[in-house]
């Protein structure tokens, strides 16, 4: 009423596509940055450079989605796979990376969502 009790926080979009992603009570982020650069270096089968790949996965992984580590590394690979500048390098990668990926998910090592949107987005820019 006057400002006593607080606002309850505005949500964000961000906000949603974690609850859509994570649920309502996502747990605290358990990536291991490292750990996640190197599985994204091998989906995208050493067409990227380390760099660029550590520099996006840092990026990733200080924003609030609250990965596991091969969620982070299914990101980060996303990431280089939809830059149209990449696509011609990681045809053949996006092939080997979409069966690791749903070998990731039968494992449950990677959320079932961020698989389909994986998949989806490879699927469209590759066929």
């Amino acid at each position: 009423m006057f400002g006593l009790f607080g606002k309850k926080k505005q949500e964000t979009l961000m906000d949603d596509l974690i609850k859509s992603l994570y649920g309502d009570h996502p747990k605290p982020k358990t990536a291991k940055l490292s750990e996640a650069i190197e599985l994204a270096r091998d989906l995208l089968m050493g067409q990227v450079s380390d760099k660029e790949i550590a520099i996006v996965g840092a990026q990733l992984d200080n924003g609030p989605m609250p990965y596991s580590t091969h969620d982070l590394a299914v990101s980060i690979a996303l990431n280089f796979f939809k830059n149209p500048q990449y696509i011609p390098k990681l045809y053949r990668a996006q092939l080997m990376a979409r069966i690791t990926v749903l070998g990731w998910l039968q494992e449950t090592k990677v959320l079932p969502m961020l698989v389909s949107v994986f998949e989806d987005t490879l699927y469209k820019l590759y066929k």
